[in-house]
């Protein structure tokens, strides 16, 4: 009997959306996919619901891909909202125990190593907000090394996180809010316009959340208000010209 393949011909992103809604920042697997291109493509789409109708308004969620023992994962996460959600870092830095390379236990101790914040069966995140010193005693001695919890359950052993941590760890997909340098034009309008040039299909949703991030909090309310009046259909160069029109020359003020 031929068996049946792990991998959906259409992934159910409907539910997907729901429970990623009922649990606001949060990721979760949508859908698992034999080419990792196909999951890349699918990511791109999932933040200006292209195609996509499940994630509609444009904005209102966020997608990476990251590699599970089964294929490429496809992981979501809902923020819509006033409150910004926190960014998932790249990397943690962790301390484990270390018996040495060589014969005996020898060099044994506690050593700090960084790893990818992406569980390595599943590709979601590690619990690198949960890490919490633990104690242990050896061969006469305390030490303190870290403990986490994975969201995914999976748990993470410290030989295979020192395994993980001797590979070459590569540079990861850019973070959803892209955070430029200070520009010529430091506006609220500026920081959006230049970074909407480096990143094509911008939301005004990413561009509010950017402005969070600069402290520009009244500006991305201002937009976060026109975006809900325009039913989540507003670019990022949209918000910059709706910014522009709120300007004190716009609005008769002072010069």
């Amino acid at each position: 009997m031929k068996s049946r393949s792990i991998y959906r011909a259409n992934p159910d992103h409907a539910t997907a959306t729901a429970m990623a809604r009922e649990e606001r920042g949060h990721w979760v697997m949508a859908a698992l996919y034999p080419s990792s291109t196909s999951a890349k493509t699918v990511a791109r789409r999932v933040p200006l619901a292209e195609m996509m109708p499940a994630y509609e308004p444009a904005g209102a969620y966020e997608a990476y891909v990251a590699q599970h023992t089964d294929g490429t994962a496809l992981w979501v996460r809902y923020v819509a909202g006033e409150e910004p959600v926190p960014v998932l870092p790249d990397r943690m830095s962790v301390r484990i125990r270390h018996d040495g390379d060589g014969p005996g236990y020898s060099g044994s101790g506690v050593i700090t190593v960084t790893v990818s914040t992406r569980c390595p069966q599943c590709g979601g995140p590690r619990g690198f907000d949960t890490v919490i010193p633990h104690r242990f005693h050896h061969d006469g001695d305390w030490y303190v090394v870290d403990r986490w919890a994975n969201r995914c359950g999976h748990v993470d052993m410290y030989d295979a996180v020192l395994a993980e941590s001797r590979q070459v760890l590569l540079p990861l997909a850019p973070a959803p809010v892209p955070v430029p340098s200070p520009p010529a034009d430091d506006s609220p309008a500026g920081l959006i316009l230049t970074a909407a040039k480096g990143r094509r299909g911008m939301h005004a949703q990413q561009a509010a959340r950017m402005l969070d991030v600069h402290g520009h909090d009244e500006d991305a309310a201002r937009i976060r208000a026109e975006l809900r009046s325009r039913n989540g259909h507003m670019s990022a160069k949209q918000a910059a010209d709706y910014l522009h029109a709120w300007s004190p020359v716009a609005e008769g003020g002072a010069q």
